[in-house]
């Protein structure tokens, strides 16, 4: 894009050789970090994913005997007029649980800026690497092993971004501790930042791109 300066980082080959430089522009990789729009979208994120489902019943909904439980006098215990009672052991639950939903909404803005402050962040760090395009012809987790290790970041929490989903680097993938595969269209700001490393193709630079450089 005209007028938005570039930051280069090198693209590295599968065994860890530099391979050439790919651009990362600073509207989306280099923008001072908004920590109140990281904060929203990370919150609604996880409110999202919570079920909401949890229930007690009250006291009305409790199924025991109606009747009083003993004489009101001469018994030396407390007075009780039902056994459903939320001080008595299986009786109604006072001010429990009921379900109830926990979404939120965000504004598709504020998610942009959100994104776009987690990549920064990463950035800012030299926590983000770029490798060639993956073409697996077979699920083996070796291959991945081997790059992440020639890489230097074998064992830390790594997310994978790239442009298309890929059953083969899933399948090698998957055995491999600390490491999710995402693609470029549903990285998040959860786990953006809880990772250690973004680990790009040269292909999910390009979508990431695409997707966010036109948000303001």
């Amino acid at each position: 894009m005209i007028g938005v300066m570039m930051k280069s980082v090198n693209v590295y080959k599968h065994d860890g050789s530099e391979n050439g430089k790919v651009d990362l522009p600073d509207n989306i990789f280099g923008i001072e970090p908004s920590p109140v729009a990281l904060y929203q979208v990370i919150k609604a994120q996880l409110a999202n994913k919570r079920q909401g489902n949890a229930f007690a019943k009250v006291r009305g909904e409790v199924k025991v005997t109606k009747s009083k439980p003993y004489r009101q006098k001469g018994t030396g215990r407390a007075r009780a007029g039902s056994a459903n009672s939320p001080v008595w052991v299986g009786g109604g639950v006072a001010f429990g649980p009921r379900p109830r939903t926990f979404n939120e909404k965000v504004n598709k803005k504020v998610r942009a800026l959100g994104i776009k402050s987690a990549y920064s962040i990463k950035a800012s760090e030299d926590n983000i690497f770029v490798v060639d395009d993956f073409a697996l012809t077979e699920p083996k987790t070796k291959n991945v092993a081997d790059v992440l290790k020639a890489l230097g970041i074998a064992g830390k929490k790594i997310m994978f971004i790239v442009a298309d989903r890929d059953e083969v680097l899933l399948k090698s993938a998957r055995n491999i501790p600390k490491i999710q595969i995402k693609m470029a269209d549903n990285a998040d700001a959860y786990n953006l930042t809880n990772s250690d490393v973004l680990l790009f193709t040269k292909a999910s630079v390009d979508r990431v791109k695409d997707l966010l450089n036109n948000e303001k």
